[in-house]
């Protein structure tokens, strides 16, 4: 019965429709009765609706293509952000519940935040940063990770939209920009190769 109320739940997600108890348990062909004892209130319909079920996420990450070999640092990360990003927005409802469930675990609630479950931009970035030239310093690499996550997912989705009032194009095309001003600021700053003084004496 929880399996069938929480399939039900996230129908309604993807649905748009009002996620209360009343609601979910029409929508699963269940009294309301039976459905308030596995959901004592509507926040527990939305938790359940983006909860992991059967092992699986409820949104299956994007697929991510490999750049061919030799492919610039900035080019692979266009590509990846470009992939991350398309799916994000098709997924915009999904992942805006996610953003508030996760929002009120943070305030105090007990359990695992489920974007954790949900996004794998921490594996996205460890991996595109496996490029980076080996003179980089650690302390380098781990603030371009840092400044790379609010990149993707509902973070993403929820500033270029609602603070910047972006168009879907616009927001990808802004997503893409930094992150390759984020990188090829990363890569200037720990350029080993002293700046070239011209002064324009030749000797002979």
């Amino acid at each position: 019965m929880r399996t069938r109320l929480t399939d039900a739940a996230q129908a309604q997600l993807r649905d748009g429709g009002p996620m209360t108890v009343a609601a979910v348990a029409a929508r699963a062909g269940v009294s309301r009765a039976t459905a308030y004892r596995h959901f004592l209130n509507n926040d527990a319909v939305l938790l359940w609706a983006t909860r992991p079920t059967h092992g699986q996420p409820l949104l299956p990450p994007p697929t991510i293509e490999d750049a061919p070999p030799g492919t610039d640092l900035t080019d692979r990360a266009e590509a990846l952000i470009r992939a991350t990003a398309r799916w994000a927005f098709e997924h915009e409802r999904e992942l805006r519940a996610v953003l508030a469930v996760s929002l009120t675990l943070d305030r105090g609630q007990q359990g695992r935040s489920p974007r954790k479950a949900l996004m794998q931009r921490d594996r996205w970035i460890a991996e595109l940063l496996t490029d980076l030239p080996p003179h980089v310093p650690p302390a380098t690499r781990a603030r371009l990770a840092a400044a790379l996550v609010p990149l993707f997912g509902s973070d993403a989705v929820g500033w270029t939209r609602d603070a910047a009032d972006l168009t879907v194009p616009e927001a990808i095309d802004i997503l893409v920009w930094m992150a390759r001003a984020l990188i090829t600021a990363a890569l200037a700053e720990s350029d080993p190769t002293p700046p070239r003084l011209d002064c324009g004496i030749q000797l002979s």
